[in-house]
């Protein structure tokens, strides 16, 4: 085992040197892939502050949310001045920001082997593999050496997901068991998204998975595919996961719904800002910026330039036209709709009154000449809903009728 260590260090340092392409660029992506170190490419200092920038802060609602936990906390109130209350503010402020530390964006680990040794002597020896941990306290998980002896007498470094599992059996930790859980793939994946529980599900990722394990790559560019088809960004808005979410986006040139998104809600300084992260992690994309660009002009040039993104941003646009943000909008539409309802419901309540009931125009016709009516309220009732119509009539005519029939009885 020390004699192959040294030549299984090296092996796995050719392999993480020989990178051709991102595994977080998707193929179908327009530009080429192969120039750009995305590693590099996200802990630049401008794209690190538009990613914080477009991250809100929202204590109340996101970072400081109840939240299942396992130890139970009393709520604490204080009396304040304003001034300790901003002091305060600004301490929480701070602490949120450590909250939103983003999860680093990292390539995953190669999945492929390195033969090491083929030994026919050891072939059909036993029917399972035998697998060899380093176990020794000064070996961390990263660097951990795991080989794994084949049935057929061949002798291979491990791949990523049996060397996480050996590091899981050796030294475990709470809450992260051997195997991966059943959350993670569908159909219990879908059931928990469905439910808006993204959040949870990228942070047991977390815990479980490391930032260069393949299997979190895959789930993760997964979950992010699904919150932008389905357009459910408020579920990660607020999250230290917002800013690899983005800057996902923007590596496939897919940010047009979440440019909607931000324009629905009036935030035109963080459209203007993805735009600009659009241009930082693709240099060679054909919207140009000024440095002193205004907001306004840098999101009406990308519109200007990409009218096929129209029908993707009908909430920026209407935005960027009449100034309203979506829910304005939409509040103005509903409230039309209910005037015009309640127009023809009060017309209709308009034709049945004390007033014009007795008429021809009235609800009961030409029966209104015949018969004797009045109107009365309900009992319980303040207005003219509960309003109802008696007609005195029907009981004298069933009277004569009554009557007609003794006389003729008596005729007889």
């Amino acid at each position: 085992m020390l004699k192959l260590k040294p030549k299984i260090l090296s092996l796995s340092r050719i392999s993480t040197e020989i990178r051709f392409s991102s595994q977080w660029i998707k193929a179908s992506s327009s530009s080429t892939s192969d120039d750009i170190n995305v590693e590099k490419l996200f802990v630049e200092k401008d794209v690190q502050k538009l990613l914080t920038d477009l991250t809100e802060i929202d204590l109340e609602h996101k970072v400081f949310r109840p939240r299942r936990t396992s130890i139970q906390q009393r709520s604490h109130f204080a009396l304040m001045t304003e001034e300790r209350l901003e002091k305060t503010r600004e301490r929480m402020r701070d602490e949120a920001r450590r909250f939103l530390q983003f999860v680093p964006v990292k390539e995953p680990r190669e999945e492929s082997i390195q033969i090491l040794a083929k030994d026919a002597e050891l072939k059909d020896f036993d029917s399972s593999k035998f697998i060899f941990t380093d176990i020794t306290f000064d070996a961390t998980d990263q660097d951990r050496t795991v080989v794994v002896r084949e049935p057929n007498g061949t002798l291979r470094t491990a791949n990523p997901e049996e060397h996480d599992r050996m590091n899981r059996t050796y030294y475990q930790k709470p809450n992260r068991p051997i195997n991966p859980p059943p959350l993670f793939t569908d159909p219990y994946l879908k059931d928990a998204l469905d439910k808006n529980e993204h959040e949870f599900v990228l942070d047991w990722a977390c815990w479980f998975y490391e930032p260069d394990d393949p299997a979190y790559v895959r789930l993760s560019q997964l979950i992010f595919d699904r919150i932008n088809e389905s357009n459910k960004f408020y579920v990660i808005t607020s999250t230290r996961h917002f800013g690899p979410f983005t800057f996902y986006l923007a590596l496939n040139d897919n940010i047009p719904k979440l440019l909607n998104y931000f324009g629905g809600l009036g935030k035109l300084a963080d459209c203007a800002n993805l735009v600009r992260l659009q241009k930082a992690v693709r240099p060679d994309w054909r919207v140009t910026i000024a440095q002193g660009d205004s907001d306004e002009k840098i999101v009406k040039d990308f519109m200007k330039q990409n009218g096929r993104f129209r029908d993707q941003i009908t909430d920026l646009l209407a935005f960027i036209n009449t100034g309203k943000v979506k829910s304005e909008q939409e509040l103005e539409k509903n409230s039309g709709v209910r005037e015009r309802v309640g127009g023809r419901l009060d017309n209709r309540k308009a034709r049945i009154t004390s007033a014009n009931i007795r008429g021809d125009d009235g609800p009961l016709g030409d029966l209104s000449k015949e018969y004797s009516v009045k109107v009365v309220k309900s009992e319980g009732s303040g207005d003219a809903e509960g309003i109802e119509r008696k007609v005195e009539g029907r009981g004298k005519g069933r009277w004569r009728s009554r009557q007609r029939n003794n006389d003729d009885d008596k005729k007889d």
